[in-house]
């Protein structure tokens, strides 16, 4: 199992949103890049950045954040947030981008995500927020009307190999996983699954590993020392 260390990025520092309201954000660091190396020395081998600005507007806000991190911190990263178009696909992997993260493009335009699909393979990941069991898109601020089991069985036939899982009623809150929503969306496919959201204590990663979760993103706990990274990391290699 892959623990990530999550970095969520508004206004150039790094917060924790409560259950993605983006008017109850903590700031944990004014510099990214510092986290990240933090993390990086910590023994993470991947690092999850959510641009928050560009989700809400569509369009992403910390490229050069990001161009740095890869240059002075030298650790895969894997970003989402306001990508839904070819040319920003593109840039971020010419950059250095390992994964890119689709959210609302890809629960919107089934045509298009089967092309970065056919263009990029594996290093394109899908992420899916549900809320109270609805699909969420454009920041997690508007319902998709699209289930999660359709969309997922939809995404996987098109080509996707990976995707991300998080209910946002559980972000940020440190309480646990929705561990039913979890084993529910083992049970309905053979892609990659990780988990965000929730997740508070080392037991609660155990728990997830026998459910075969291949990875878990980790924020808020990181942040407030509930849980240590090297611990955690040991815990399920």
């Amino acid at each position: 199992m892959q623990i990530i260390p999550a970095i969520d990025i508004k206004n150039g520092k790094c917060v924790r949103l409560f259950q993605g309201d983006y008017n109850k954000e903590t700031i944990y660091s004014s510099s990214p890049i510092e986290m990240a190396l933090n993390w990086k020395n910590q023994g993470a081998k991947m690092i999850h950045v959510v641009d928050l600005d560009g989700a809400k507007i569509g369009k992403p806000q910390v490229i050069k954040i990001v161009k740095k991190i890869i240059k002075e911190v030298n650790v895969p990263i894997e970003i989402g947030g306001g990508i839904r178009n070819l040319s920003v696909v593109k840039k971020l992997l010419e950059i250095g981008v390992k994964r890119v993260i689709l959210g609302t493009i890809a629960i919107e335009n089934s045509r298009l995500l089967k092309r970065f699909i056919d263009l990029y393979g594996k290093k394109i990941i899908v992420s899916l927020d549900a809320k109270n069991g609805e699909l969420m898109k454009k920041g997690w601020l508007e319902k998709s009307n699209f289930g999660l089991i359709p969309t997922i069985k939809q995404i996987e036939k098109i080509g996707v190999k990976t995707i991300i899982y998080t209910d946002i009623a559980r972000d940020g809150t440190l309480t646990e996983p929705n561990y039913e929503s979890i084993e529910l969306i083992r049970k309905n496919t053979n892609m990659k699954l990780i988990i965000a959201g929730g997740i508070s204590y080392i037991n609660q990663v155990k728990k997830l590993k026998a459910i075969n979760v291949d990875g878990v993103i980790i924020g808020k706990a990181l942040y407030e020392g509930k849980i240590n990274l090297k611990e955690v990391i040991k815990y399920v290699s």
